[in-house]
């Protein structure tokens, strides 16, 4: 069955490289004019500004182009902004902005890049990888911060910004059928309710695929690694997706100027889930248990059993209201979120190992700030915010290991079960207190600041079971930490159509409780200094912007991820430090063309860090890793984009490919070959048909054209298992064709 699916990629590669190529010679043909590039208009400084004349780097991308060219998830939204990646580990988001993020996917950590949605922060990051959506607009923010996003923001912070209620009717209904099984459809009905001035906006998305990942023991039924535990079936496939999604919002004008937006959201995923697979080592448990090892084909994996279940339900709540020149805004957001994932730990043909995550999760958040108008030389925004993260988290990893392991001059051929049991509650807590002013000293320069008065407060109840090495504990530990973090700037005008800007900034991440491994010591906070210099311009007459920064940030304490007896924990390492540079550049050169290029370039390194590394053979002591590049991060990424659009009689065609390169990155601190990804590039293909003035849209997209196969993230396990190196692949070549109809 690959042949036939092999001749429609190559197909569909062959119809959008030749329309690519032959656009010039049609848009040769042209007489008229460029059109100026689209302003955008962003809420990052939480309040209306254009990106443009913004004196922060931050990327806007509209969520309709995002639908359009197949990026729906934050994976691919990483690849379109400067210095960002994006891995995830048993489901968990961990995106990356200027080398900070986290790959802790367990209880009473946080991330280094926060999350927001629609203005409310979302703790939980086993949960926030939902699918985007619907989408008005995605906001990065790159750099510390602190002064307005607060706590976990030492790398940046991503805002999602749903399309809102419209008040004439609007109605969208698309489907899209791809290789893999592929199937979708997504849409919205959008509109005023009757006479009342309240609109409405339903929205929906809804995703299925068979897998791209084989399964060898796929139908067959098993037992538990450990007895007494449920049998479990083999999955036909792995990496395959059953999503689906569901937005509700409202829109009232209360008059006067007030208004109230109520979100109520959905998202269910039932799948199999994606497939985590070991390396084959030279030595391995389940070969010396057994003699069996993992396939070695990043596209199959031998899976007993797998499951992956996440529920989410949110509501939000936004109020604005004018109070004189002045407006303010009142926003509360509640979300609970249940995940499940089960995976077969070995993936091979015997019962050696296998994980069982499970988590619940309730946040909520409120929030209030007051806002002046934007006349007048000072311009001013005070708030306050409260925060309150409840978890329930629960791990059982079930194993075998060699009698040899645990008796030294025993069979290595004798297996022994080995079952580790963790995790507990933990409540974090935070209120804040923050301001942000700017003051024009002159027509052409204004001075910027912001500061925030922080309070965390993380409490658990953990436990931890391991009976095998008669382990049976129970704690409550608890930890507070005050932060004041803030930033100071200077902007110039230097022209109409030019920005320079320099920043200071402090930003501030909480400390962490490693959930359910009963230490002693809460993980101290990481905070950051960094100062940036920013310039943004625009030229040939506002047909081509360029936006570059030049930082430098020193990270104290930053906190790492490193292997546990049971479980990733974090730890700190004492200090490190990060340059970079980033450029962004946007350019109509003709009417028909539209291109588009961002860099990143950074030195990330470790400059005090000491640590063993536990896949080291033959065994050494602890190591010094200063000068060595950070983990997850490469020290340079480059994204280029083309698109050409064209009016051709009564239709309106458009063409884009978008090439992604990413230099190697290491797993570990340790920067060694057996943890690395060497560099490598990605090529996506999109083409839209539609008429000039008509209901309907057709698309096709091509992904990884190439069909180019690279790492995307690695985890190690516990010495008692040999350090394992479990990781997971990037999709291959897939296409999908799809329409929508508006109505």
């Amino acid at each position: 069955m690959r042949a036939p699916r092999l001749k429609l990629n190559y197909a569909v590669t062959a119809l959008i490289v030749g329309l690519l190529a032959a656009a010039p010679r049609i848009a040769s043909a042209q007489d008229a004019a460029p059109a100026a590039l689209e302003r955008v208009v962003i809420t990052a400084e939480k309040r209306l500004t254009l990106v443009d004349a913004t004196p922060e780097a931050v990327t806007a991308l509209s969520g309709a182009k995002l639908a359009e060219i197949g990026v729906t998830d934050l994976a691919g939204v990483a690849t379109l902004v400067p210095n960002m990646s994006f891995t995830s580990v048993y489901g968990a988001s961990q995106p990356f902005i200027r080398g900070i993020g986290n790959i802790f996917f367990t209880a009473g950590g946080d991330p280094g890049v926060a999350m927001y949605a629609d203005g409310s922060y979302l703790s939980d990051q086993t949960s926030s990888n939902a699918s985007l959506f619907d989408l008005q607009r995605v906001e990065v923010l790159r750099g510390p911060q602190g002064a307005l996003y607060g706590r976990n923001a030492t790398g940046g912070a991503v805002n999602l910004l749903s399309a809102k209620p419209t008040d004439s009717f609007k109605a969208r209904v698309g489907v899209l059928f791809g290789d893999h099984g592929r199937k979708e459809s997504e849409g919205f009905v959008s509109g005023p309710l009757g006479q009342s001035s309240t609109s409405a906006r339903l929205s929906y998305q809804l995703k299925s695929m068979d897998g791209y990942t084989n399964n060898p023991l796929a139908g067959k039924t098993y037992g538990s690694v450990l007895p007494g535990g449920p049998s479990t079936v083999g999955p036909s496939r792995l990496d395959d997706l059953g999503t689906q999604s569901l937005r509700l919002q409202t829109a009232t004008d209360l008059g006067g100027g007030s208004n109230l937006r109520l979100i109520a959201g959905y998202h269910r995923e039932h799948d199999n889930g994606p497939s985590l697979v070991p390396l084959v080592d030279p030595v391995m448990v389940s070969g010396l248990l057994f003699g069996v090892v993992p396939s070695s084909d990043p596209r199959t994996a031998k899976s007993q059993g797998a499951s992956n279940r996440v529920d989410v339900n949110t509501l939000q709540a936004i109020y604005e209201r004018p109070i004189g020149t002045n407006t303010l805004t009142l926003s509360a957001s509640y979300r609970k979120s249940r995940t499940g994932v089960f995976v077969d730990g070995d993936a091979t043909e015997a019962l050696t190992a296998g994980t069982r995550f499970d988590t619940a999760s309730t946040d909520r958040s409120i929030d209030a700030h007051l806002a002046s108008d934007d006349t007048g030389r000072l311009q001013w925004l005070i708030g306050a915010t409260h925060l309150q993260f409840d978890q329930q988290q629960d791990i059982k990893v079930q194993s075998k290991v060699p009698l040899g392991f645990l008796q030294p001059g025993a069979a290595m051929n004798i297996p022994v079960p080995v079952e580790f049991l963790l995790g507990g509650q933990v409540r974090t807590t935070s209120s804040a207190a923050y301001a942000d002013l700017r003051y024009a000293l002159s027509p052409t320069l204004a001075l910027q600041g912001g500061l925030r008065v922080n309070r965390d407060e993380k409490t658990a109840t953990e436990y931890q079971t391991v009976a095998a090495f008669g382990l049976n504990g129970s704690a409550k530990p608890g930890a507070a930490w005050s932060s004041v973090p803030g930033s100071l700037a200077l902007e110039w005008k230097i022209s109409p159509d030019s920005l320079a800007y320099g920043k200071l900034s402090h930003g501030f991440k909480s400390g962490a409780i490693n959930l359910g491994n009963l230490q002693p010591a809460a993980v101290k906070p990481e905070t950051v200094t960094s100062f940036e210099l920013g310039a943004k311009t625009s030229f040939l007459d506002k047909r081509g912007a360029v936006a570059a920064a030049l930082f430098t940030s020193q990270y104290r304490d930053m906190q790492v991820s490193q292997v546990g007896l049971a479980s990733v924990i974090l730890t700190n390492a004492s200090a490190a430090k990060i340059n970079g540079l980033e450029v962004e550049l946007q350019l109509r050169p003709v009417p028909a063309w539209t291109l588009g290029l961002n860099v990143g370039l950074m030195d990330p390194t470790y400059t005090d860090f000491v640590n063993t590394n536990l896949r080291a053979q033959p065994a050494v002591g602890p190591v010094s890793v200063n000068g060595r590049q950070l983990a997850n991060v490469s020290r340079a990424q480059a994204g280029l984009n083309a698109e050409w659009a064209q009016s051709m009689g009564a239709y309106k065609t458009s063409l884009r490919a978008d090439y992604v390169w990413r230099d190697k990155f290491y797993f570990t601190e340790f920067n060694t070959t057996d943890a690395m990804q060497a560099a490598y590039g990605l090529l996506n293909l999109s083409a839209t048909l539609r008429p000039a003035a008509g209901p309907w849209k057709l698309y096709a997209q091509l992904k990884n054209t190439t069909n180019t196969t690279a790492l995307t993230n690695m985890l190690i396990a516990s010495p008692i298992l040999l350090s394992a190196r479990s990781v997971g692949y990037n999709p291959p070549r897939s296409f999908g064709v799809g329409a929508t109809f508006d109505f």
